[in-house]
């Protein structure tokens, strides 16, 4: 096990075991929806069966509560959870072990959007028309790698989902090959190993 964490980082999966739903059961417009999820919170839900790297900043934060708070709860019957009181959710260990086992879910505007308001950014890594499939093809292997490696921040956790940005390195095309161009990428963590994308260049790393 000490082995696997040195070579793959330490990875937990968020579980509710009395939840069966997921964002996976909502449209991307609605997010998770108020009123649906049972004696469940919208924001667990929304990270139930979802992969983190365990680590600060890169999975969502446990609920924290003063020595006050808690006595005054537990006059109250309510007991202190993972992320709220009566959260049924735990962290359990896991790997990540290949890359392969990330999915990317690329809503079809996404790609219009990248090649027609983020042209001028993909061209300037050298990149000209004739090579965008490959810039697209190499754009998702290192969003795969940044999320592997875990070469990200958390964003926020909403009913959309975990929120994160990814910080991504391009290798430059043609006039620019042997330059890296680090730009971020922004996604939502879904359940499994599945990132979601929001953006696909937001900006520069800084």
């Amino acid at each position: 096990m000490r082995v696997l964490e040195d070579v793959l980082g330490k990875w937990i999966q968020v579980v509710d075991e009395q939840c069966p739903i997921t964002i996976e059961n909502y449209g991307y417009d609605t997010g998770v929806i108020e009123g649906t999820t049972g004696n469940h919170c919208v924001k667990c839900v929304a990270v139930n069966q979802c992969f983190f790297k365990d680590e600060k900043n890169k999975k969502p934060e446990h609920f924290v509560t003063t020595g006050i708070d808690l006595i005054d709860m537990l006059v109250k019957g309510l007991l202190p959870g993972l992320y709220h009181f009566k959260c049924h959710c735990k962290e359990i260990p896991t790997f990540v072990f290949s890359l392969d086992e990330i999915k990317l879910i690329i809503p079809p505007a996404k790609k219009n959007y990248l090649f027609s308001a983020k042209r001028d950014w993909v061209m300037a890594m050298g990149y000209n028309e004739e090579d965008f499939e490959s810039f697209y093809e190499i754009l998702q292997q290192k969003t795969k790698e940044a999320y592997f490696y875990g070469n990200s921040i958390k964003q926020d956790l909403t009913k959309y989902g975990f929120k994160i940005n990814l910080n991504v390195d391009i290798p430059g095309c043609n006039d620019k090959k042997g330059k890296t161009y680090k730009i971020t990428s922004n996604y939502m963590i879904f359940p499994n190993c599945k990132l979601k994308m929001n953006t696909p260049i937001g900006g520069w790393q800084k």
